[in-house]
């Protein structure tokens, strides 16, 4: 199965000096997604690594660990003066490729998730909505993952039944993607089908200092059901008119847009 979801662009797009700055990393949490985009060949699995960065005061954030990574790397070259030989010769495009556009901010103050998302050849969008989002059941079930004591917790959210596993020896009500609010941070988490599973990798204190930040763009606002609904009806063909018609990796990403029938949350409306 071919995923090319992210295309590089150009140097101009690629930053921007301003970024707004949220929080200071306190704590490094990394997972792996495995997933199944496409039900109509659902023995194709990919995976994915994704990084929740731990605020010092609250907030935190989550994304695609190669989306993370990949403007992490372009603000150091831009900071040491090497961003055109790494453009022009060095940037390996494969060694970014992201499944995943989103960037997840949880503010644990105001008690809001803020996401901001990218529809395929449109744009950036950000919505809002609340912790309570999660009708959190947590079960007697225990287990042991990675030495931690976890307890199961079961919540309906986004169309799907969702098993988590959380541990109260890492007091921090957080988790990949969305979730939040249970007493403890989440380690796994699955859907009752199966179609998307996350575990966890490590935790540790970061090496330098990592800003909760993300770079001044024009942004979209928008409610969620109105994100869903222009994600939905968005055309992926569209505004390819200006592209090479014989361009494989444009051809490619449009049929991996389409295959994209089984998002992460089904309900839509």
């Amino acid at each position: 199965m071919v995923i090319i979801s992210t295309v590089i662009p150009l140097k101009a797009q690629l930053f921007n000096a301003n970024v707004e700055i949220f929080d200071t990393a306190n704590l490094v949490v990394m997972y792996e997604l495995s997933f199944r985009e496409d039900t109509t060949h659902l023995e194709y699995v990919s995976e994915a690594k994704q990084i929740l960065l731990i605020g010092e005061n609250g907030i935190n954030s989550y994304q695609d660990y190669n989306h993370y990574r990949y403007y992490r790397d372009m603000r150091r070259k831009v900071k040491d003066g090497t961003i055109d030989e790494w453009l022009m010769g060095g940037l390996n495009v494969s060694d970014y490729i992201s499944n995943y556009r989103f960037e997840i901010y949880k503010n644990h103050n105001s008690r809001i998730i803020l996401t901001n998302d990218h529809i395929f050849q449109m744009g950036l969008y950000e919505y809002e909505e609340s912790f309570d989002s999660f009708n959190w059941q947590i079960t007697s079930e225990t287990d042991t993952i990675h030495d931690y004591v976890c307890q199961k917790a079961i919540c309906d959210f986004g169309g799907r039944t969702w098993e988590a596993w959380f541990t109260m020896e890492i007091p921090i009500s957080d988790g990949p993607y969305k979730f939040c609010g249970l007493p403890g941070l989440i380690l796994n988490i699955a859907d009752t089908q199966a179609h998307y599973s996350w575990k966890f990798l490590s935790i540790e204190k970061p090496s330098e200092i990592i800003n909760i930040e993300r770079a001044d763009k024009d942004r979209t606002k928008t409610t969620k059901i109105d994100f869903f609904k222009l994600q939905t009806r968005s055309n992926v063909s569209h505004g390819i008119s200006n592209m090479t018609a014989n361009d494989k990796a444009v051809q490619k990403a449009i049929e991996y847009e389409k295959s994209k029938n089984n998002p992460i949350e089904l309900d839509r409306k």
